[in-house]
């Protein structure tokens, strides 16, 4: 279970977390060449901070280490991110294969408010042109996950009204290590990763392979396939020269991967869900998500003295993918309108479920889309760091510039077919929904200074985004451009006491950009924290209160959405956001070598409406001054227990989310379109049974809640059942 800013678990020990973002430093040497310390500070590497330097942490942050990651071997990146306070997760297929993600207040929607990044670089397939996050990297293959909350995301961007995520990962082993993990459980789930990687006189190599894939828990009328399989494999070749009079690493990555999932964007009823939660209609029989994925980044480090380095990425990345879909019918009601009424629309629901053939005529025919995206991104970035004392003063200042290109190609073709005995017949193809070109170019800038005196830590920063965008409709034949250019300061501070007590906070304005060629304006924000937190040899302790107010709400219409155009962009006027998080956990040696460690995370939020409008944007719809917001729970946690002797462990984790309105209002959400509420309870044990091997049994939503957590885009859509899962470790 992961604490705010609590890297006790975190298996790479690290050392000089001056503060919130310095760099992995591992404490292991090599025999030959640079100290692995001093590569991962070249390769900036970065993280939120220490056991032994939480006192000196400013700002709040988490980090969800290697152990936090392996406790219960989550594929699901949005139920590994739900222990994190502050951090709110919306459901949507079961498997986590689409994430939709949100921090404080900040629209979990594709976690499209969010700045995501593996080792400092943006992934989101095109972060400034179509931000939705549709590609997360899989977290088998991740080591530990950074989120960064408050002053401290304003590093990163363009998207910092939330927060930025840093995934992490793992560092090339000091000697020549090959890893194999096999996984096998409920649903026809197979997991195979290999990985092998070591040390060499000049440099260093890993290599690492997963394929996983579940037959899926949904039933298909009429039967067939509802499940996925995903193939990743990476690569990472470091380079260290060597007769310099300066230490310096050279290092490539290259990442390939790919997805075939036949998923679907169709729920059910609500009376349906409550008879048999994992139904699918046979109108999605032709449902099928297909993506490939690939991305090269090369880093050069340079240390120019022992208190100032530079360090300089160039990076690529391509992503293609195509959605074939169910999207509605022809013409007549949205699917929304029929699932919520299927006795004011029985015709058309007799065709959903297969339970009326087709009749000659649009009405009747089912619209299959096929939504094909291709996007591409690259750009160059560079940061420099420089550390100094003056008199009693000891003075931090970092600068960096990006310099992004991104694109991505839209054609959404849509296909009429006919309900037969319960298949799908093809009728005829029809023009296109969605054709378009959007491009975005940014130059960004980022500087900091931070200066600390005996117990006082202040910091500034400030971020510059300059961005050009064009949208060339081919639909339409219309082109448009825009420019957008925002300045986000920073200030924080931190006072240390004597008993371990330190006091922090800090302001910054939040960003999050409008798309190219919109004509809404960029959503900004003025984001507040003040918390203390408290640090005992075996306990730590922390809360936090928060305040995030929006100045203009940003919204952004998908192909699910009806009476809009994809990618029209929609401005909610005026949010406040407020709220409390809490994490705790204490360690006790409790017999012999058996050490308990008990953790609990808490977060409560109230986010509002404070000005009154109409939108097209389905969750908006009509809005009064107080309405609270949707998808955003008002209390959510996690309670988790864990015990550790020398050959076993055992973990036991409890989330719980309270329902959460699915639809912009003030009414009693139990009186409306909502997500349930749940308490979910997951068990793992693990045992050595030698040095190299280990045991791992896991039961994941042990007593199969059934809870609906969402109804959208179309529909009631459940909660991954109870599942199994044997596995097994060996390592040479």
């Amino acid at each position: 279970m992961p604490i705010m800013i609590d890297l006790m678990k975190i298996p790479l020990v690290m050392s000089a977390a001056r503060y919130g973002l310095l760099p992995v430093v591992c404490l292991s040497t090599m025999s030959d060449g640079l100290a692995a310390a001093e590569i991962s500070q070249l390769e900036e590497v970065v993280v939120v901070g220490v056991e032994t330097d939480l006192r000196s942490v400013s700002g709040s942050a988490a980090i969800l280490s290697e152990e936090d990651l392996e406790a219960f071997d989550y594929v699901d990146l949005g139920k590994l991110l739900s222990t994190v306070p502050g951090v709110y997760v919306r459901g949507e297929d079961g498997f986590g294969l689409r994430p939709n993600i949100g921090i404080r207040g900040a629209a979990a929607e594709r976690s499209q408010k969010l700045t995501l990044m593996k080792d400092g670089i943006l992934i989101t397939p095109a972060p400034y042109s179509a931000p939705a996050a549709y590609y997360v990297p899989n977290i088998s293959r991740i080591a530990a996950v950074e989120v960064l909350k408050g002053p401290a995301a304003i590093r990163y961007g363009p998207h910092t009204v939330g927060g930025a995520i840093n995934f992490l990962s793992p560092t090339i082993p000091e000697e020549t290590t090959t890893r194999v993990d096999l996984s096998a459980g409920s649903y026809g789930f197979k997991k195979l990763q290999l990985s092998t990687g070591g040390r060499t006189r000049s440099g260093g190599y890993f290599i690492d392979g997963l394929n996983y894939s579940s037959d899926g828990f949904k039933e298909l009328d009429g039967g067939g396939n509802t499940g996925f399989e995903r193939t990743d494999v990476g690569a990472k070749f470091q380079y260290i020269p060597k007769g310099s009079d300066r230490e310096q690493v050279l290092s490539l990555t290259l990442d390939l991967g790919k997805e075939r999932a036949n998923e679907t964007y169709l729920g059910l009823t609500d009376s349906d869900f409550a008879d048999n939660s994992n139904r699918r209609y046979a109108a999605s029989k032709l449902d099928r998500f297909e993506s490939d994925h690939a991305s090269v980044m090369l880093n050069y480090g340079l240390a120019l003295s022992e208190k100032s380095r530079i360090n300089v990425k160039g990076y690529y990345t391509k992503f293609d993918r195509s959605w074939n879909k169910l999207d509605g019918f022809e013409q007549g009601p949205s699917l929304q309108e029929v699932l919520s009424s299927p006795n004011l629309f029985s015709r058309e629901y007799y065709l959903l479920s297969g339970e009326r053939d087709s009749a000659n005529f649009p009405d009747d025919y089912l619209d299959v889309t096929n939504n094909d995206r291709q996007y591409e991104a690259r750009g160059l970035q560079a940061f420099f760091e420089r550390s100094l004392e003056w008199s009693a003063w000891e003075i931090l200042t970092q600068l960096g510039v990006r310099l992004h290109k991104d694109e991505v190609r839209r054609l959404h073709s849509p296909v009429s077919y006919a309900m037969v005995e319960g298949s799908m017949i093809r009728q005829y193809g029809r023009e296109a929904k969605v054709h378009n070109y959007a491009s975005s170019e940014a130059l960004s800038t980022f500087a900091s200074v931070q200066i600390t005196q005996n117990a006082l830590t202040l910091e500034a920063g400030v971020r510059n985004e300059n961005i050009d965008g064009m949208l060339n409709n081919f639909s339409t034949g219309i082109r448009n451009e825009s420019d957008q250019s925002v300045t986000t300061p920073s200030l924080s501070f931190r006072y240390q006491t004597e008993v371990g007590v330190s006091l922090f906070g800090g302001i910054h304005k939040g960003f999050s950009p409008a798309g190219p060629g919109a004509t809404a304006d960029a959503e900004e924000s003025v984001n507040l924290e003040l918390g203390l937190r408290g640090v005992g040899k075996d306990s730590r302790a922390e809360i936090l209160v928060f305040r995030s107010d929006y100045e203009n709400l940003l919204g952004r219409c998908r192909v699910s959405d009806q009476n809009c155009t994809p990618g029209d962009e929609f401005n909610g006027g005026n949010v406040l956001t407020e709220g409390v998080e809490l994490s705790a956990s204490i360690s006790q040696t409790v017999w012999n070598d058996l050490v308990a460690t008990g953790s609990v995370s808490y977060t409560y939020t109230d986010a509002m409406f404070e000005t009154s409008f109409f939108s097209n944007y389905i969750a908006w719809g009509i809005v009064q001054q107080g309405d609270q917001l949707p998808y955003i729970p008002e209390h959510t946690g996690v309670v988790s227990l864990n015990l550790t002797s020398q050959r076993w462990s055992a973990d036991a984790s409890i989330k719980f989310q309270e329902s959460m309105r699915e639809v912009a209002g003030s009414s009693p959400i139990n009186e409306v379109l909502h997500a349930d509420g749940f308490v979910i309870l997951d068990l793992s044990a693990r045992y050595l049974l030698s040095s190299n091997t280990e045991l791992h049994f896991i039961v994941k939503n042990v007593s199969d809640e059934t809870p609906i957590t969402s109804h959208r885009p179309f529909g009631a859509r459940p909660e991954m059942p109870r599942t199994i899962i044997g596995r097994l470790v060996y390592e040479f």
